[in-house]
């Protein structure tokens, strides 16, 4: 966990690039400073789940999606879909990767705590699939499935669990 001064550090030292990311991608003051603070609020509060190494392409992943929710919030007043241009849709591409990088990253960490928030049947799925000694026909027919409800049930399971720990992470 970082300390009170490393955290300051950290704040001091990527406050302007992050503030600048969000300014070339709004072009707005008031919108890039919003983006740039609750990037920074977002980490304080996080900033006990990363390691030092990941600090830096945390920070512009998480900054992506405030500036996401800002577009986000821009369309909602309009009226309109706002359209990304191509380089804003290369870099939510590229942002994406990261991101996923940091999921798969810290995913085996906080298990337990994406075990916790499954219903009783994703728990039962769940187990099943962690089992190494079962082929995925034997739990289907275990959870009286067939393999092709199965396959999309575990893949469903799969993909909230990546979800809660995106959550976990960024938000």
């Amino acid at each position: 966990m970082l300390s009170k001064e490393e955290l300051e550090a950290y704040c001091r030292e990527y406050y302007l690039p992050v503030y600048k990311y969000c300014m070339s991608r709004l072009s707005n003051k008031e919108d890039a400073e919003d983006a740039t603070q609750e990037t920074f609020v977002i980490f304080c509060r996080k900033r006990h789940i990363l390691e030092e190494e990941h600090i830096k392409s945390w920070l512009y992943t998480t900054a992506h999606h405030m500036v996401l929710r800002e577009y986000k919030k821009r369309s909602l007043m309009s009226d309109k879909e706002y359209v990304f241009d191509e380089q804003m849709t290369e870099l939510s591409k590229k942002v994406r990767t990261l991101e996923d990088d940091l999921v798969d990253y810290y995913i085996s960490k906080y298990i337990d705590d994406i075990y916790t928030r499954l219903s009783d049947r994703e728990k039962e799925l769940f187990d099943l699939c962690s089992d190494n000694n079962l082929k995925p026909g034997q739990v289907a027919q275990l959870m009286g499935l067939d393999i092709h409800t199965f396959s999309m049930r575990k893949l469903r399971l799969k993909e909230k669990c990546r979800d809660i720990m995106t959550e976990i992470l960024f938000y």
